[in-house]
Parts: structure tokens; sequence; C-alpha cells
């Protein structure tokens, strides 16, 4: 696998993007950003603490552009910030009720080209996102190498 030439790896990179901007809904409603969306479907997600540095580190996103958007979300009224009991300068994220409304009006618009792919390839539509959680673990762990 060392021995892939970098013309190949140019290859694999611009199928990602096309991917990427293929599935990505150009038509999106103008409240939410894009990166305000995906910052709430985390938040949403999340089963435990949903903090900054977590959703910096889940999302690959800047810690200043999470704090960007983060403000924003919160002015739209779409996110609250809970004060931690043992550290006050420190808090935690949950949506509010207009957040999960606004998350829910955009999600089948967002989701459809899902359906439509998974629709299409049925199992192999699972094993391409089994491969793709794999891969973006597995870059994950090497980011935080890399810092070390």
């Amino acid at each position: 696998m060392d021995n892939i030439n970098w013309q190949r790896m140019l290859a694999f990179q611009q199928e990602l993007h096309q991917f990427s901007r293929t599935m990505l809904i150009q038509k999106q409603k103008q409240f939410l950003t894009s990166s305000e969306r995906e910052l709430l479907a985390w938040i949403y997600l999340e089963t435990k603490e949903c903090t900054p540095l977590f959703l910096s580190k889940m999302s690959g996103m800047k810690k200043e552009a999470v704090s960007r958007c983060l403000k924003a979300l919160y002015e739209k009224e779409c996110i609250q910030k809970i004060k931690r009991v043992t550290d006050e300068r420190s808090y935690v994220l949950s949506l509010t009720e207009k957040g999960e409304n606004e998350l829910k009006r955009d999600y089948a618009i967002m989701l459809q080209s899902f359906y439509d792919l998974y629709r299409d390839m049925g199992e192999e539509f699972e094993e391409l996102f089994t491969l793709i959680s794999k891969a973006n673990k597995q870059m994950l762990i090497l980011s935080e190498q890399k810092k070390e």
C-alpha cells in the first residue's frame, strides 16, 4: 500500500471530494449554515456531555470555527450552555427545543441523497459507511499521535 504514487492518491482524494459534494444538499435553508447544522447534529447524537473541545475533535473543525458556530447557534437560540458544577469556566451544550426543531425540519432534506443511495446500494451502503467510520477513527488516532 505504501507504493501507491501521488497521482493515484490524488485520484482517491478527488473521488472523496466528489462524493462529499454530491451527498451534501446544495439547496440549504438559510437559517442554519452547514457547519452550524453539523454541530447541532453532533450535539443531538452525543449521549455523553458535549463540549466545544469534543465538537472540534469529532467534526475536524478548528476550535475557533467551532466557537464562532456555537456563538451563532446560541444567538439563534438553538443551543444552551450549561455550566459545570465542578468548573464554572467550562460548560456542556444541549439543544433547545428550537434547535431540535430546526434540525428535524432540515433532516429529511439533508438525508434524502443518503436514503436514495441506500435504496440503490443496499448492503454495500452499510459496508461503505462501516469502512468510512473505521477510516475516521484511524485518522483521529493518527491526528492525536502527530500532536504528541
